[in-house]
């Protein structure tokens, strides 16, 4: 039987070679789509947990582990509602395989479903970076101001929550020497004009 299946989180190193070639000006389309599949990927996993469901690994269902609008386990053996697939799972099961993985977003729901939704129709490279460099800073910004507590790029990057936020503050250094804070306000600016804010 087919085991319940979710996407790993991604390599610092892959996404450390992607913003070093970022900052050169050299466009590695290859490396954007790959970094950018495997994100999209994650997220659809992070989803899935935070909406309580299961994918078939038969043939790709969705369907829930629990009670409508509750984190109440339903009970006995849960069938996938495709016709003729067969897959069975518990709630257990279930839970068992996401424990411990950081696969639980709710607070990131916003920030994931912002990605699924943009990323596929990003069009260049640049398109599909702007994409990945939103989700994988979602309240980092913020954390380092004050405003939210906890960088929800933990979920998506390998490393403990403490390692992928100093992760995120080395990818936020500027090789000018620009004043982080200063580097830190102009990311916010940019990130209100791209979703149509004024940002002054």
């Amino acid at each position: 039987m087919e085991k319940i299946y979710w996407y790993p989180k991604l390599r610092q190193a892959q996404i450390r070679q992607l913003y070093r070639n970022d900052a050169l000006g050299a466009v590695d389309e290859d490396l954007v789509e790959e970094v950018g599949f495997s994100l999209f990927q994650r997220c659809r996993s992070i989803q899935t947990v935070t909406r309580r469901e299961v994918e078939c690994p038969r043939c790709g269902t969705t369907f829930p582990m629990c009670e409508p609008d509750s984190w109440k386990m339903l009970s006995g053996v849960q069938s996938c509602p495709t016709p003729g697939c067969g897959w069975e799972t518990t709630a257990e099961q279930w839970h068992a395989s996401w424990t411990k993985r950081d696969l639980l977003g709710t607070a990131a729901t916003q920030a994931i479903e912002t990605y699924l939704r943009d990323y596929p129709q990003a069009k260049t490279p640049q398109e599909r970076m702007v994409c990945i460099d939103q989700l994988i800073h979602a309240f980092h910004i913020s954390l380092r101001t004050g405003k939210a507590g906890r960088s929800f790029g933990n979920n998506l990057i390998e490393g403990s929550h403490e390692d992928v936020v100093a992760f995120l503050d080395q990818l936020s250094a500027t090789p000018s020497g620009v004043d982080k804070e200063e580097w830190r306000a102009e990311v916010e600016r940019m990130y209100d004009r791209r979703r149509g804010r004024d940002g002054s």
